[in-house]
């Protein structure tokens, strides 16, 4: 009881240390990265953003309460997926993520005027915490700045209790059968790809898809995958997607494929290469794959194609 009674006044300052500003905190890590290398030729619909230098992370708080890294990264997902689909020059409001899946963590998004956060500052910032908690192999309850040109511009709590805004429990399968949306998939190969690249290479996808209108046409092969990583993701549209008179392959019908393998590799537990035929009204649009790099097929492809991220912590 001692214990207890001692950890929820840490945990309710915490949170309050949260809505206020973590700004006032000691920074004890800084996430910086070059502008991503990207080598894919002109002729790609893959409209592709990398993060500005002037934005970074820092975490502000941590306390040492783990969680379970395939919970952290199917929930930083869903929030991600939410902040994805609108416009990327908008605005959000605050709001706490989890999946029926997991519960726990929260994925909270905060902003410093409490009210709500520009967009395109929690997609990179989602990414660079994934990163962060990936890279480190540190999946515990903390809190990250964002920060543009050093000026405080949100926040992502990852765990603890709910802080202000809603609490979105967020579907990662967002297409229900009956408007025609369907993915078959399987696992292929003996390669095993570990845990943590499979989700890393969803949210790099997510958040390169997250500039361009949902309603995008995606008329070419796109491929993302980062430097240091051996999964890659590989989407080929069909001849039916690419002419008249469709139905065409978008960017949101590219978010559903990413949040939906998110829960087909998670439901499974299984991290082997797994392909995908995509359909909509019965009319396969697209074929998808995420490969192991040592894989042929792959090698093949990513010449002169597709996206790598070069990543560092300092």
């Amino acid at each position: 009881m001692y214990v207890l009674r001692v950890c929820i006044p840490i945990i309710s300052l915490f949170w309050a240390h949260f809505v206020s500003s973590a700004a006032a905190a000691p920074s004890d890590a800084n996430l910086s990265k070059p502008p991503p290398r990207s080598t894919t030729p002109a002729n790609l619909t893959n409209l592709l953003t990398s993060i500005p230098s002037e934005f970074n992370i820092e975490r502000h708080f941590w306390l040492s309460i783990p969680y379970l890294p395939e919970a952290c990264f199917v929930n930083i997902i869903a929030a991600l997926r939410d902040a994805a689909q609108g416009d990327f020059a908008g605005r959000m409001p605050i709001t706490n993520y989890h999946t029926t899946r997991f519960l726990q963590p929260l994925i909270k998004i905060g902003s410093p005027d409490l009210v709500n956060i520009r967009r395109k500052y929690q997609v990179w910032g989602l990414f660079l915490t994934a990163f962060y908690l990936h890279s480190l192999d540190d999946f515990h309850l903390a809190i990250f700045s964002l920060r543009w040109k050093g000026e405080e511009v949100g926040l992502v709590g990852v765990g603890g209790p709910r802080v202000a805004g809603g609490v979105t429990n967020f579907p990662l399968m967002t297409r229900s059968s009956n408007n025609g949306f369907g993915i078959s998939y399987a696992y292929f190969g003996t390669h095993v790809i570990r845990k943590g690249a499979v989700f890393m290479t969803i949210i790099s996808a997510l958040m390169e898809a997250a500039p361009p209108p949902l309603e995008t046409r995606i008329q070419s092969t796109w491929i993302n995958y980062m430097k240091n990583e051996p999964c890659a993701f590989v989407l080929i549209p069909s001849e039916a997607a690419r002419t008249a008179p469709g139905p065409f392959f978008t960017y949101e019908d590219l978010m559903d494929v990413l949040t939906t393998a998110t829960d087909y590799f998670a439901q499974d537990d299984v991290y082997r290469q797994m392909e995908m035929n995509i359909s909509i009204a019965g009319v396969v649009v697209a074929q998808a794959a995420f490969l192991h790099k040592s894989n042929p097929g792959f090698l093949e492809l990513a010449m002169g194609n597709g996206t790598q991220h070069d990543m560092e912590i300092k």
